[in-house]
């Protein structure tokens, strides 16, 4: 092509010297910049296919629901609530078209007016300060591309995507997908999850200023939100409500009104999450079945077997029984000592979030101290801490206290009756109280370092309806209830005294309760057992082994019937764990779970039949398909008939033995305590006609919980305190009892001899036998049938003799006797 004539050439040298020259050369030098650019990375662009778009896979959180269908955990990378198509509420959309994207409805992708003002704009400013993304383009930069690129070939790349999803996507179906992906800040994508985190509200139920308020973090959701800068996002949602009333989405009212709604997210409070340890087994399920992607970004749909109720009275109970018992071992002293000067300035990491209500443990920093009372400073407000609050150390509180001391604090209710319950009074630092001023209560408390665990099994279908593993999820994730394994104690004898019933014994059957020795893990006769008491009982019932949890009888009970038929035994109820065939087996050297143990106690419950417990019910995807159900997996451990006769020998525990703190409850309840040596374990397990329910208590690193910290001592107090929120919530039915099958017969018997009563029921109990082996023998004056044991052995069988009661020579301290304290 020839060049142009010099009388044009010169003509556009002219106007390009005029002002309106000046103004339109950028225009077009940038447009032709822009073609010649976009046709050389066209030619390099592989546009995907997107075909298939509107069945897009968007990230969606997996969500743990409760056996009452309420969600109580959630696991995602990305916060998302997907909104459907058409979902998307007009006043949202309005207030995101004026802002983002006003021709979004007429333009085909792309928006040419858009893109030559951005340019314009950009080439005055001398840098890259607009953009000219339609929502079009955003939801495809966001589908295909890396947001944090910002170049004119990410730009040209996603208008040719854009082109792709309008040729493929409706209007609708490309704003919808762009509402769902978009980025808002605090992990958070896509409105309908901001509208909840922000505000606590649905879309559908955002007031204008709300609506304006989540567009405004658009551009930068890094950085712009209500949380981080509200007032910038203030300002950004007013123009947004500028341009809104413009449009005619707002009229001159509705305008005014949300301009004066003032900027007000929900607090953002630590939450307090039900069944932590629980959710965390399930998690840990969940990534070994479907992977990091599928936990995480599948949106699975998860029915666990959690009953918030019982795991709520479950923590609490746990919480209270490890508080008391630690406690009782004496103040450690504050958390941290800052100094003085610092009481009125620091700032705890811990308070971030913190809701203060009654009942919150916090760590609060002491501002004064004086004999009868301190002041303590949690986040911006005063309480109150008397020395009766403190009473349980033993010290006074400047012995105990100074100011700048950093220590736990329980919130309690206001301190002057008849004040309103306010949950402390905000204070400036250094602001003096009003006399007279209520302040809220806080007692001193102190993180337990005793551990423990709970697990509540519905002994019928294996469902585990609570489960805590420690005092506290955040402080260490180790889950005792499945992970830790612990020597079981005197727990383990209801297996011992269950492969006796198998093997022909019954309840009333005497073994003689004397010193003895038994081959060791050497075979040679070199393990010699001693009762917990150091007494021994002479001729004693395997009722009377049980509640009184007998070493020596119990040893010589196994070494009678074989270990191995003990250790069949516990494997048909469910315990797992390794099991050796030693005589310290019937004492409970062997280390269990918490969980096995509630399902092998769980298989005496239900009848002899063993369930496997189970935490899942069901895995669904988003939209209901199942991916997996639970399968009932049951086996049969023992007859019926075994299995309530050791139910029945149980019940003796609560109602006579070690367990016996319980009757007061009026429930049925058959149990079990358990200690180890040197006091480093302690065990309560039992069951009602309903739950199996294991406490288990100790130190992490193998140690003494503390002289006479027996089970009974520090473990039946949580059980107990469990079982009493169970009747008040009723979940715990009173009216419920165990059930005799047929081939059950009961009599009337002495209790130390196990003959039939012959008369004297008023001293008598009830047994159960199956019929056929009841004794058939009537008791006789119980002296005559000890008469030839030396005292020695049997000091701790008699009782105190009654009048006219003729007793051997050689008995001479009765005070020895009546001081005995059954025990393990």
């Amino acid at each position: 092509m020839p060049p142009p004539p010099p009388h044009r050439r010169a003509a556009a040298r002219a106007f390009v010297r005029t002002r309106a020259g000046r103004l339109l050369l950028p225009v077009v030098a940038v447009a032709v910049l822009g073609l010649v650019l976009g046709a050389a990375v066209a030619a390099t662009i592989h546009v995907p296919a997107v075909a298939s778009i509107a069945d897009y896979a968007h990230d969606i959180n997996t969500v743990l629901f409760d056996r009452g269908g309420r969600p109580y955990q959630e696991y995602f990378l990305e916060s998302r609530f997907l909104l459907a198509e058409g979902e998307v509420p007009k006043l949202l959309q309005d207030a995101l078209l004026v802002s983002e994207d006003r021709d979004f409805f007429t333009h085909a992708g792309i928006d040419v007016p858009g893109i030559a003002r951005a340019a314009l704009g950009n080439f005055r400013q001398g840098r890259r300060s607009q953009g000219a993304s339609t929502l079009s383009m955003q939801a495809a930069g966001l589908l295909f591309l890396d947001r944090q690129q910002r170049t004119w070939k990410r730009k040209i790349t996603e208008a040719f995507y854009a082109v792709e999803l309008e040729k493929t996507l409706s209007k609708q179906q490309i704003l919808t997908l762009y509402c769902n992906l978009i980025p808002l800040g605090h992990h958070n994508y896509g409105f309908e999850s901001a509208a909840r985190y922000y505000f606590g509200r649905h879309t559908s139920e955002l007031s204008p200023a709300q609506a304006a308020s989540l567009v405004a973090i658009v551009p930068r959701p890094s950085e712009w939100t209500p949380i981080k800068k509200p007032e910038l996002v203030t300002r950004r949602r007013d123009r947004i409500l500028g341009l809104m009333l413009e449009a005619g989405a707002l009229d001159a009212e509705q305008y005014a009104l949300a301009i004066a709604e003032p900027m007000k997210t929900v607090a953002r409070k630590r939450e307090a999450r039900v069944g932590p340890y629980f959710a965390e087994e399930v998690r840990r399920y969940l990534y070994r079945q479907y992977g990091e992607r599928g936990l995480y970004q599948r949106g699975l749909q998860v029915h666990t077997t959690l009953d918030t109720a019982i795991q709520s009275a479950a923590e609490d109970a746990l919480r209270r029984g490890l508080f008391e018992l630690d406690r009782n071992r004496g103040w450690r002293g504050p958390v941290e000592r800052l100094g003085a000067e610092a009481a009125e300035s620091t700032t705890l990491p811990s308070w971030s979030g913190l809701a203060l209500e009654p009942g919150v443990w916090s760590q609060g920093v002491v501002a004064t101290v004086s004999p009868q009372r301190a002041e303590v400073r949690i986040d911006d407000r005063r309480f109150e801490l008397l020395a009766t609050d403190a009473a349980w150390t033993r010290k006074s509180l400047p012995a105990i206290l100074r100011a700048g001391d950093v220590a736990w604090f329980e919130i309690g209710a206001a301190a002057t009756a008849g004040e309103p319950k306010s949950v402390g009074e905000p204070k400036s630092a250094g602001e003096p109280r009003t006399a007279g001023e209520p302040l809220a209560r806080v007692s001193l408390v102190q993180e337990s370092e005793i551990e423990g665990a709970v697990v509540v099994l519905e002994s019928a279908t294996g469902a585990v309806r609570a489960m805590v593993g420690g005092w506290s999820f955040e402080r260490n994730e180790f889950n005792r209830a499945t992970q830790a394994r612990r020597q079981i104690g005197s727990a383990f004898k209801p297996f011992l005294i269950g492969a006796a019933y198998e093997s022909g014994f019954t309840p009333a059957d005497t073994v003689f309760d004397a010193p003895a020795v038994f081959a060791g893990a050497d075979n040679l006769p070199t393990y010699s057992p001693r009762n917990f008491s150091r007494l021994y009982y002479g001729i004693t019932t395997l009722r009377r082994v049980v509640e009184k949890s007998i070493n020596v009888s119990s040893v010589k009970l196994q070494d009678l019937i074989g270990a191995d038929r003990v250790i069949d035994f516990a494997r048909r109820c469910g315990i797992a764990s390794p099991l050796h065939p030693y005589s310290s087996l019937a004492l409970g050297v062997a280390e269990l779970s918490p969980l096995e143990t509630a399902a092998g106690y769980a298989s005496i419950a239900n009848q002899g039949i063993h369930v496997e417990p189970y935490l899942i019910e069901s895995v669904t995807t988003p939209d209901g398909r199942a991916l997996e159900t639970h399968q009932l997996s049951a086996a049969k451990a023992m007859e019926p008939t075994i299995a309530y006769l050791l139910t029945h020998t149980m019940r003796g525990v609560v109602e006579r033995g070690t367990g016996s703190e319980l009757k007061s409850l009026g429930l049925p309840i058959a149990g079990k305590t358990g200690t180890t040596d040197s006091y480093a374990d302690a065990w309560f397990a039992g069951f009602t006609p309903r739950y199996s329910i294991v406490v288990w208590v100790g130190y992490d690193k193998v140690r003494s919980l503390g002289k006479g910290m027996t089970g009974a001592q520090a473990a039946l107090p949580t059980w107990k305190l469990l079982a009493e929120r169970g009747l008040a919530e009723g979940w715990i039915d009173a009216a419920e009892d165990f059930q005799a099958p047929p081939g059950i017969v009961f009599r009337q018997i002495e209790p130390w001899t196990g003959l039939l009563a012959n008369g004297r029921e008023s001293e008598s109990i009830t047994e159960a036998f199956l019929s056929g082996t009841e004794p058939v023998q009537e008791y006789q004056p119980r002296w005559q049938t000890i008469m030839s044991l030396p005292w020695y052995q049997q000091r701790a069988f008699y009782g105190k003799p009654k009048d006219g009661e003729n007793m051997p020579e050689d008995i001479v301290d009765w005070s020895l006797v009546e001081n005995v304290k059954d025990s393990e």
